[in-house]
């Protein structure tokens, strides 16, 4: 589900930025396709980092305050 959503997002987002770049003309295309891709694969990673951290919201809804993802333990 993650990968629909993060896949539209960057799908949609370099659609919008090419689109209005084919519409009105403001930069070289080369430059224009090179945006457009930057800006997908931005939303794409916003995209999954939202997911992540409702995720974790949702970790710490159901376990409490001491749960924490395994990158954030203390090694022991």
């Amino acid at each position: 589900m993650v990968k629909a959503f993060r896949n539209t997002a960057i799908a949609f987002t370099f659609v919008v930025v090419a689109g209005s770049n084919i519409i009105w003309n403001l930069l070289d295309d080369y430059v224009a396709c090179c945006l457009a891709v930057a800006a997908s694969v931005t939303a794409g990673f916003c995209v999954e980092r939202a997911f992540i951290n409702r995720s974790h919201r949702e970790m710490i809804r159901r376990h409490g305050a001491d749960w924490q993802a395994g990158s954030e333990q203390a090694d022991l």
